[in-house]
Formats: C-alpha cells, structure tokens, sequence
C-alpha cells in the first residue's frame, strides 16, 4: 500500500482525466439520443402534427367504413343482378322477304327473352302497300300457337344465346305469301 500512497496524485490526475472523457461521451451520446429522438418524432407524427396512434385509428375507422360500403354495393350488385333475370337477355332476329313484291328483307321475326326463356316474339310482315305486326307470347321457350320458320329461327337463335342477325334472301325459300296460298 504505500506503493501506492507515493502515486496518489498521478491515479487522482487519471481518474480525473477518465472521468471527463467519459463525461464527454456521455454528452455525445446524449447529443445522439436526442437527435434520433427527434426524427422517431418526426417520422411518427403525421402531416397535421398528429401522432401515429391517432393516424392509424384513423385509418382503422375509414378502413372500416370503405368495407360497410363494399357490403352494401355488394347487397346492390346482389339485388341488380336478381332484377335483370326478368330482363331481355336473349335476342335473335331474322329478317327476310315476306311478299314477292317487296325486296330488300324488309320483313322481321325478332324474338325477346329473359334468363328464364320467357318472353316474346314479334313479328312484322311488310309489303309494297301494307303492313302488319304482331307477337307471341314465349314461356319457357315454348309457345302455344304455331310458328313460322323464321319465327322458329328466331327462337332457336335466341335461345342459343342470339345476338345475331341472319337474312333468309335465299332464291329458292319460298315467301310467306307463297307458303300461305300452298295451305290454303
């Protein structure tokens, strides 16, 4: 110990000196929290100076709401799609020469029907000095009355989903005139 004892102000000086560096580092590394705690603020609070509790509570809520929308848009989407399965659907029309004196496929057979088949046939019979139009009722793709072959075309084309338009002009189909004088 008195080894010790002849160097007391030497370990003092050194542990002075010890103590103000660590001192120093200290100060830096204080320095350094306060800075990085600065940006963690920064980065946390949101553009209107509120905090990321508030930000993501937020944006929970209007998470929540845009899904209460979708669910309702969905119920309509729902609902929209029950309503149009009594809407036309299916559509097939054929136009064609009805009368010898007419050209030009001025005659139609245009059949209307929903997703169940049901719907309608019209038909309209134009000539050089008369017309006429009318319509058959469809129920699940039958019909009471007989058809004519270009109502029966129209139907099948519109029960095989339609859409289409075909002109029967064929030199060797007779015209309706023409098959009705062959009955009569």
């Amino acid at each position: 110990m008195d080894f010790l004892k002849s160097y007391l102000v030497e370990i003092v000086a050194g542990l002075a000196v010890l103590a103000v560096i660590q001192m120093l580092m200290l100060m830096g590394a204080n320095a350094r929290l306060n800075r990085m705690n600065k940006t963690v603020r920064q980065i946390l609070s949101g553009p209107g100076g509120e905090d990321l509790e508030v930000m993501l509570n937020r944006c929970l809520g209007e998470s929540r709401q845009s899904l209460a929308r979708c669910d309702d848009l969905a119920e309509q989407i729902g609902g929209a799609t029950a309503a149009m399965r009594g809407c036309v659907q299916k559509i097939g029309m054929v136009r064609y020469d009805a009368f010898g004196d007419v050209s030009g496929a001025q005659s139609f057979s245009l059949a209307l029907l929903d997703d169940h088949d049901s719907g309608a046939i019209l038909t309209g019979l134009l000539g050089r000095h008369a017309g006429r139009c009318f319509g058959k009722p469809v129920v699940d793709g039958q019909t009471e009355g007989a058809l004519s072959d270009e109502e029966t075309q129209a139907l099948t084309m519109a029960l095989g989903g339609g859409l289409k338009e075909t002109s029967s002009r064929v030199a060797e189909k007779p015209t309706r005139r023409e098959r009705l004088r062959d009955r009569g």
